[in-house]
């Protein structure tokens, strides 16, 4: 039996959750749908006002790190302290889609693939039961003019992991069979993990649309013949176009006698290393064929809507460079700001620009939300590139500063901490560009960025007429959803960019 001490209680807690509610405002002008806080109404201090201030960081010296085989095979060597738990060993390639020629379109993919699954020419065991032994995965990461295979080892598994490694790369099963069974794929996966990635599926559709391949994945059931994998590997894979990396617990001369030995006899190149191919940026409106429509929707069996916004870059050249990641950092913060903190309508609204060498890529707003934020979304995205744009809204100085900050304290300088990471850093970095001299370079160019470059650059590069929207999810659920507080309809949005 219930008490008068439990009544009392009762009561209590009925009151207690009428003044909670009470307080929520849910009808309130100052507040989210559902949510007790304010929409955008804060004095938070800068994060500077708390930080003592960078800490002192010097970076390994690439060049110290540097080991030259007789063969011409180039590797990073960075050791770790001795109590690292593992090892990172890396290859770097010159491979990607910037690299193909005529008539090897699909070639870069299909010889990552061949890497990773099939193994050495001539292995006694599979692939898969080396790595096996080793407690270990390949890692393969393909962009557009670079690609790299990383695997992480025990310190007392190093040696075999390293010969692995250099054995896959110098001797590649290149099995015409299996070259002549395999057909490309469609390029993306399907738009229900997050806006992650080079398959995001909006991005290729979009890729697709407004220029193509190579800067879009080529076309899905394109065969690629073994005579243009085999072209692309005596290109890519000799010697001396290979950089490896190994970073973590190991003795520098122990990692070279393996080395040495593992790449004895290996072929290089004998021509001057290719240029990657550029991407022409003058190429605003979709491949033959397309529509000019600067807005393109993909119906997607989907819970969510998915959102990519970009246009083309050539090359940019390296004075606009810094500015450019600078520029980067700060929209993104705004389309956050925008999408997320003052109305709540997604996780995550980013911007990214191309890590090529010569810049050339996508510039790209990625994001995506509920069916009935889709719409708002793209609304609002267009607007804070269309307010970056303008020449008469500021970039302020605090914006610069912060910029400045991650870049450099977190980007650039995590890429370099540890040993696992500095050695495939520099490897990368040296199959993409040559050498590290950029790489060093790069804190001294962002440090020297201003507000008024980051306004020129956006000038430059950020005029919303040249940049292409792309949506994909369920349509039949966006076109007829409206937000209760941002209520957008696609249809205005579709009217507003153009119709196909």
């Amino acid at each position: 039996m219930r008490g008068p001490g439990s009544r009392a209680s009762g009561a209590a807690a009925a009151l207690l959750v009428m003044g909670i509610l009470a307080g929520c405002g849910g009808d309130s002008d100052d507040t989210l749908p559902g949510r007790s806080r304010p929409i955008l109404d804060h004095d938070w201090p800068n994060p500077g006002e708390f930080a003592p201030g960078p800490a002192a960081f010097t970076p390994p010296d690439p060049e110290e790190a540097l080991y030259e085989t007789s063969s011409g095979a180039r590797a990073y060597i960075v050791a770790g302290a001795p109590a690292d738990p593992l090892v990172r060993l890396t290859a770097a390639l010159p491979l990607g889609r910037l690299h193909e020629r005529e008539g090897e379109a699909g070639a870069s993919a299909l010889l990552i693939r061949l890497l990773t699954t099939r193994g050495p020419a001539g292995a006694s065991s599979p692939l898969t039961l080396r790595l096996a032994e080793l407690g270990t995965s390949l890692d393969p990461v393909e962009a557009l003019d670079a690609a790299h295979l990383s695997l992480s080892v025990l310190p007392e598994d190093w040696r075999e992991a390293l010969q692995l490694l250099v054995e896959l790369v110098r001797n590649p099963d290149l099995d015409a069979t299996t070259i002549r069974e395999y057909r490309t794929g469609p390029g993306y996966d399907m738009p229900m993990a997050g806006i992650d990635g080079d398959g995001f599926r909006p991005r290729v559709e979009l890729e697709r649309r407004i220029h193509g391949y190579p800067l879009a994945p080529p076309d899905p059931g394109t065969m690629v013949s073994p005579e243009a994998v085999r072209a692309l590997a005596s290109r890519g894979m000799a010697a001396d176009r290979v950089s490896f990396g190994v970073g973590g617990p190991v003795s520098r001369a122990e990692v070279e006698e393996v080395l040495e030995e593992a790449t004895r006899g290996w072929a290089r190149s004998g021509e001057p290393v290719p240029e990657p191919a550029v991407i022409e940026s003058a190429r605003t409106v979709p491949p033959p064929g397309g529509s000019a429509t600067r807005f393109h929707a993909v119906d997607v069996p989907s819970l969510e809507g998915w959102i990519a916004i970009g246009r083309v870059v050539g090359a940019v050249p390296e004075t606009d460079r810094a500015a450019l990641s600078v520029l980067r950092f700060i929209l993104a913060e705004r389309l956050n700001i925008a999408a997320r903190e003052m109305r709540g309508l997604a996780n995550r609204d980013d911007f990214e620009v191309p890590a090529t060498a010569s810049g050339t890529g996508l510039l790209l707003v990625r994001t995506g939300g509920r069916p009935e934020a889709v719409a708002p979304l793209v609304r609002y995205s267009l607007d804070e590139l269309e307010r970056m744009h303008d020449p008469d809204a500021p970039v302020t100085e605090s914006e610069v500063a912060r910029a400045r900050a991650w870049l450099v304290n977190a980007v650039w300088r995590r890429s370099l901490e540890l040993a696992t990471g500095a050695s495939g850093t520099f490897a990368l970095e040296r199959a993409r560009r040559g050498g590290t001299e950029y790489l060093m370079g790069w804190p001294g160019m962002v440090r020297a960025v201003t507000p008024d470059d980051v306004k020129a650059i956006a000038r430059e590069y950020l005029d919303p007429a040249t940049f292409v929207t792309v949506v994909a999810g369920p349509l039949d659920r966006i076109r007829a959803a409206r937000h209760p507080r941002w209520p957008v309809a696609l249809a205005e949005v579709e009217a507003e960019l153009g119709r196909p």
